[in-house]
């Protein structure tokens, strides 16, 4: 258990379902300008607008939360991670990795450092993948989580740290709506 400041290995709510983004106008116009910061294209772009729509997460929660499995599907393709949360960072500011951390393949097939853990009571889930995005300049993804509504909606929040310190972090919010409800 931990307090609403303090990060932990435990959850206090489960993520587990499976679920499909809501695209309105908003979400568009938020992801067009995290892709456009990435360094996309406007062709590249206008394509993944256009089927963005058919992005599915798929989660399965399991150990209290010590693991969670993500299948995230699109038109890309499909990506399959499992994140394993500590109670603590393990980054001491040396760069290197400590027993927390781990090694997953991101989308774009690069192997990077991982880490998870709870925040906010055991309520949301963070991760930082560490090392990547090389067609993107290089830098590290992290993910916030949570549920809202009731566990009607999973939100995910995904933010870009690139390794070029004069660039911005640039970030986008998703919304998934778990299969069976309705808006």
């Amino acid at each position: 258990d931990c307090s609403k400041e303090e990060q932990c290995s435990i959850a206090n709510v489960d993520l587990s379902g499976e679920w499909q983004v809501i695209v309105d106008e908003q979400f568009k116009k938020e992801y067009d300008e995290y892709l456009k910061q990435l360094g996309q294209n406007s062709f590249i772009r206008a394509v993944a607008l256009r089927v963005i729509g058919l992005t599915t997460e798929n989660t399965k929660q399991t150990r209290g939360g010590r693991e969670i499995f993500f299948r995230s599907k699109n038109p890309k393709g499909v990506w399959e991670r499992t994140l394993i949360t500590s109670s603590s960072r393990s980054d001491d500011g040396d760069g290197d990795s400590s027993e927390d951390s781990y090694t997953v393949l991101t989308a774009d097939g690069e192997r990077v450092k991982a880490e998870a853990w709870w925040e906010k009571n055991g309520t949301m889930h963070r991760s930082l993948l560490s090392g990547g995005g090389a067609k993107y300049g290089g830098g590290d993804f992290e993910s916030k989580r949570y549920l809202e509504n009731d566990g009607k909606f999973l939100i995910c929040e995904s933010i870009f740290h690139p390794q070029d310190t004069t660039k911005s972090s640039t970030h986008v919010t998703w919304k998934f709506l778990r299969n069976g409800e309705t808006i």
